[in-house]
């Protein structure tokens, strides 16, 4: 076996395919002794997916040399959804194949689906994300930037994003009017209930909110999202995979 994973719980992979569904079509997955890496941009180049699924994410893995497994991810996703939240996946895949395989086995052992799904060839060239400092770091609920995104998606189609030391303001100006929602930081034992802003100066940005809308699909991963704001800089939006050390997508 050129590559073989075993994830005690499938769900998480679930929720990270869920979470790029909407903008990737086809990825390579790429394995090396690290984990599993994805970087894809979407069809119109607007948009870059990054994940890192790291090796301690997984109860056993094993990858004898580095290789790609170019996926369609509405299929993957099809497979997943086999798996029931419980579930604990088998990945397998040996060397020079044209299939990848996958093993859902229920809490009980009393349920085994396996599948199979055809590997495909697919170009992609690996890019460098410059390492950015960004003038604004915004850590927040997900579920919270999920709503803003969605509500603020009904009155326009961009939305500014303006962040100070006072607390990050969305705001969306559309032909029915306008709505803005104010965050101020707050304190709570909670770190997904927390929003704490790092500003080393003033930012006000603007966006597309179909992006937001599917960057903020990728909620249930964390309970938490951090935002990246500079002034010429494109927006960074990370979770971890529920936990930091299981890596992250961005």
């Amino acid at each position: 076996m050129a590559f073989q994973a075993h994830l005690q719980q499938a769900g998480l992979l679930r929720k990270v395919v869920d979470s790029m569904k909407d903008l990737c079509k086809d990825v390579n997955f790429d394995c090396s002794e690290k984990g599993l890496q994805v970087q894809s941009m979407d069809s119109s180049h607007v948009a870059l997916v990054s994940l890192m699924l790291r090796e301690s994410a997984f109860s056993d893995f094993k990858c004898d040399r580095p290789t790609s497994l170019g996926m369609n991810v509405d299929s993957l996703g099809k497979i997943l959804k086999m798996c029931g939240p419980n579930d604990s996946l088998k990945l397998q895949a040996k060397q020079d194949a044209d299939v990848v395989s996958f093993q859902c086995e229920s809490g009980d052992d009393d349920r085994i689906a396996e599948f199979e799904l055809k590997l495909m060839q697919i170009e992609s060239e690996h890019m460098k994300i410059p390492e950015q400092q960004y003038k604004v770091s915004v850590k927040m609920p997900s579920a919270e930037f999920q709503k803003i995104c969605r509500d603020l998606k009904e009155f326009g189609e961009t939305m500014q994003v303006k962040a100070s030391k006072e607390g990050i303001t969305f705001s969306v100006q559309g032909d029915i009017g306008a709505g803005n929602v104010m965050l101020k930081p707050r304190e709570s034992d909670k770190p997904e209930e927390k929003v704490t802003l790092t500003v080393h100066e003033p930012v006000s940005a603007t966006f597309a909110l179909r992006y937001l809308v599917n960057f903020a699909k990728a909620a249930p991963l964390s309970g938490q999202v951090e935002l990246g704001l500079g002034p010429d800089a494109p927006l960074l939006v990370k979770y971890d995979l529920e936990r930091p050390e299981n890596g992250h997508m961005q």
